[in-house]
């Protein structure tokens, strides 16, 4: 019985063999594409030479602007590859004096406190008082509220958010919680729930009104979150020059909300959320640069997404010298070109199928593992290595001759065979993991609150993560510089004196919680098992201040009273229409 809808189609021998010997490489290829990826890599395979329309170098020291509405002006012809074996001769990269990897701040200090080195890279006091206050405060009252906060508040509140990511509990509502073994009194005592939640819904970062129309050219799907990248990308590069060696890459941040930014990666460990494109030292993970993408352009481009992010973000390292790593989602003949032209030095691996990939190139069948193929235009290198799969890379200042042994499992048995690789294949593995590097470090202490909040605050809150990161490593390095006396703190303990000088002394309660005597007096009644006494040995009396209901509080009302239990000493309210008396007695 044929299937209803079944279709038959027929392969000649030669299309049978292509499929077969079809490029593996890398499993990045297996990666959904969206629509724009999939244009790109259809004009990649069209034949013939094309122009490439890229900035002019620019001045190392200035910090571009990363906002998605640029284009890549200016222009620079891209000559027809003609590659040619054995004949490989280095690109004349020009030599730079610059100091890589120098920290730029507090460089009459000597031990910097860990909370004057946080200031100093992330510029905290500067986001607040010129950014999060007025649009915050601006934000309440375009909505007819008459929210008002200052400094003190709002870094007490980042601090406290700073505590929920390495003091992990279920809930938000858990960290008020009047139950001795759930609630965080250091957390409670800075402000009640009403209000830090009350801050949390006024937070903002711009004014609603100035933002451009979608039909506008200079429309920004991310408006809401652009002055915060701006801030911190201009903060992040002051604080430390750029290092020799860095990696771009993209960075996922978790959202599982309705935003047209939103993107979904299969293969990824975080596969829903938005996408930012970073760059980042290789060796510490230390994040010089990023941007988010927010989508298709809608004007016309003249080079491939992964091309143009490249070019966008190494702008700062233009005639540097710098070393650049990126996978083979961004990696092209032609953006080798482009970026040797500029004195930026990149390697990468790289897929078949883009343009201007040498023809003759030896196929698999006729390789065995450890064998090597190259092949040269201009300096620019094409080597594929074959390992357990063929590995194809493209740089233009590695050379594809030094190679070294490496041990590999043989396939089927637990031996190790010695195997001829690439230097550049150790090379890239070495310094490709840089914004991997950084989203380890990031992911540990996270401020991750799964509730329902603003997509642009799941952004602020990332980005706050990376500050942090940020700030720690700048610390070490002092530390190793200046080579303080006693241990280096690790990551926890210097985000705790973080947290905590953030929030300092402040206290935005009326009145406080139930001190710790009292706590303990509860704990030791509780576990008597006074509840379950009858109702005459509790007595009802009064107190001088009135505080929140304890059974009111478990169903997450608030009502206060100056009505308590003499032994349990816990408020509970005793009106005619509300007895908690006798129900937190029952």
């Amino acid at each position: 019985m044929a299937y209803k809808g079944a279709r038959m189609f027929f392969l000649q021998s030669s299309e049978i063999e292509e499929y077969l010997m079809a490029d593996t490489s890398d499993c990045e290829d297996a990666l959904v594409l969206d629509e724009e990826d999939q244009v790109f890599i259809e004009q990649d395979m069209a034949e013939g030479a094309s122009e490439v329309i890229i900035e002019p170098a620019r001045a190392p020291d200035s910090v571009p602007s990363t906002s998605s509405t640029e284009t890549l002006p200016s222009a620079s012809t891209v000559p027809i590859f003609k590659w040619k074996t054995n004949t490989y001769r280095p690109y004349n990269f020009l030599a730079s004096d610059y100091e890589f990897g120098k920290i730029n701040i507090l460089q009459n200090s000597i031990s910097p406190s860990p909370i004057d080195v946080f200031e100093a890279v992330t510029n905290i006091k500067v986001l607040i008082e010129d950014v999060i206050i007025p649009e915050s405060i601006l934000y309440a009252q375009q909505n007819g509220s008459s929210f008002t906060t200052d400094y003190n508040e709002i870094a007490a509140f980042l601090g406290m958010n700073y505590v929920m990511g390495y003091h992990v509990l279920p809930t938000l509502r858990n960290y008020w919680s009047t139950e001795p073994d759930m609630g965080v009194p250091f957390v409670a005592n800075v402000m009640p729930l009403l209000r830090f939640e009350e801050i949390r819904k006024h937070l903002h970062f711009c004014n609603n009104e100035t933002q451009p129309l979608p039909s506008s050219s200079d429309f920004d799907r991310a408006f809401k979150i652009r002055k915060i990248i701006d801030h911190f990308n201009c903060s992040f590069q002051e604080a430390l020059y750029n290092t020799i060696s860095q990696s771009v890459d993209e960075h996922m941040v978790k959202f599982k909300g309705h935003n047209i930014m939103k993107q979904y990666m299969q293969n990824k460990p975080v596969k829903r959320g938005f996408k930012l494109w970073c760059r980042a030292d290789s060796a510490t993970g230390y994040l010089f640069q990023f941007d988010i993408y927010t989508g298709k352009k809608r004007t016309g481009v003249e080079v491939g997404l992964g091309e143009s992010v490249v070019l966008e973000l190494t702008k700062p390292l233009v005639g540097l010298g710098c070393e650049v790593y990126f996978d083979n989602y961004f990696n092209s003949p032609i953006l080798q070109y482009n970026l040797a032209k500029l004195n930026i030095k990149a390697c990468g691996t790289v897929r078949l199928q883009r343009k201007n990939i040498p023809k003759n190139i030896t196929v698999d069948r006729d390789m065995k593992r450890g064998d090597i193929f190259s092949t040269s235009f201009e300096g620019i290198s094409f080597i594929k290595w074959m390992d357990n799969k063929a590995v194809h890379l493209l740089t233009n200042f590695l050379s594809p001759i030094p190679t070294q042994v490496v041990k590999r499992r043989k396939i089927g048995c637990a031996q190790r065979l010695d195997v001829t690789c690439p230097d550049i294949v150790c090379k890239y593995n070495k310094n490709m993991g840089g914004v991997d590097l950084m989203d380890q470090k990031k992911v540990t202490y996270e401020v991750d609150r799964k509730s329902k909040i603003k997509y642009y605050l799941r952004l602020f809150f990332d980005i706050l993560d990376i500050a942090m990161n940020n700030a720690y490593i700048i610390y070490t390095k002092l530390y190793e510089e200046q080579k303080v006396e006693g241990s280096l703190l690790s990551s926890l303990e210097y985000r705790q004196i973080i947290a905590r000088a953030m929030i300092g002394g402040f206290s935005a309660r009326k009145n406080a919680l139930p001190s710790t005597s009292m706590t303990k007096k509860r704990i030791q009644n509780s576990s008597s098992r006074c509840r379950k006494t009858s109702l005459p040995t509790h007595v009802m009396i009064k107190a001088e201040k009135r505080k929140r209901c304890v059974q009111c509080a478990k169903s997450h009302k608030e009502n206060r009273t100056n009505n308590i239990c003499e032994i349990c000493c816990v408020h509970l309210c005793f009106t005619a229409d509300r007895n908690c008396f006798t129900a937190f007695h029952e």
